[in-house]
């Protein structure tokens, strides 16, 4: 139950701060999802990608 409550919690955060709706952040994370540091700047996840 413990974990429940910490999943909503993380999802909650990251559909604010990516302004994704709930449920869009919710099917994403029910899935395993690759991609690279472009599309998760893209998608909200990330806000800078460092290059050397």
């Amino acid at each position: 139950e413990e974990l429940l409550k910490l999943r909503e919690t993380i999802t909650r955060v990251y559909a604010q701060r990516t302004g994704k709706p709930l449920w869009v952040v919710t099917e994403d994370m029910e899935r395993d999802v690759f991609m690279s540091a472009t599309e998760a700047q893209a998608h909200g996840i990330v806000d800078l990608v460092a290059v050397e």
